[in-house]
């Protein structure tokens, strides 16, 4: 019996260890914010398992080498940084994509995911360039102001609901600038108990919507300058 478990345990060791081979890597961002302004320091590091003499790190952005073999990616963002970084390190598997995006302007309006689960907290973050001083700043939600900070802050959520999808930016006075307003992010909070066809029923619905608003948009234009 000793006989027939010793090879059946050999190939349970080696199955144990194929496994951890192929587990992926991840693509962290610090600080945690995939919406970033021009000139902001961001690091990207790269989990995965290794030994110490077979630990190097590769890097991808937009599936294009990035000649570099560290673990941590540190870059000062602009446009060009824009779009999907992909890693592996050590014996790991590829990473899953992890996308930044990068914008040339005064504020942006920051969260950690687009897609939260009904009961999640939500943080956003109203973020300006170079970290300038601001004032009066106030988070809208599908358009109506609802919340006010005279100072910097972050507005949270404790537990999201259906209630909270929507429409986000926010808008703030920067020293030696007039009022400036963020881009506009759009958040869905799914509930779990829903069908996925409702989701599915629920996108392709707001994506008609949005190409009818933008349609409707350049044909006014057009009128106007006509």
């Amino acid at each position: 019996m000793q006989l027939l478990l010793l090879p059946f345990s050999l190939l349970l060791a080696l199955a144990g260890k194929k496994a951890a081979s192929l587990s992926k890597s991840v693509v962290t961002l610090h600080p945690p914010w995939f919406r970033v302004l021009q000139d902001d320091s961001v690091t990207l590091r790269c989990e995965g398992s290794g030994t110490p003499e077979n630990s190097s790190t590769r890097w991808l952005h937009n599936d294009t080498i990035i000649p570099v073999q560290i673990q941590d990616y540190k870059i000062i963002a602009s446009i060009n940084h824009s779009g999907k970084y992909q890693c592996q390190r050590g014996q790991s598997a590829p990473s899953d994509p992890a996308r930044l995006e990068v914008f040339p302007d005064w504020l942006v309006l920051q969260t950690l995911k687009l897609v939260y689960m009904k009961g999640e907290p939500m943080v956003l973050r109203c973020h300006s360039w170079q970290n300038k001083n601001m004032s009066k700043v106030i988070y809208y939600h599908n358009g109506e102001g609802i919340k006010f900070f005279q100072r910097n802050s972050n507005f949270s959520i404790n537990q999201v609901n259906s209630t909270h999808s929507g429409d986000y930016f926010c808008s703030a006075n920067i020293k030696n600038r007039s009022n400036e307003s963020s881009r506009v992010v759009r958040i869905t909070v799914q509930d779990p108990s829903l069908p996925s066809w409702y989701y599915f029923s629920f996108y392709l619905v707001m994506g008609i919507l949005f190409a009818v608003d933008t349609g409707l948009y350049f044909t006014l234009q057009r009128e106007v300058k006509g």
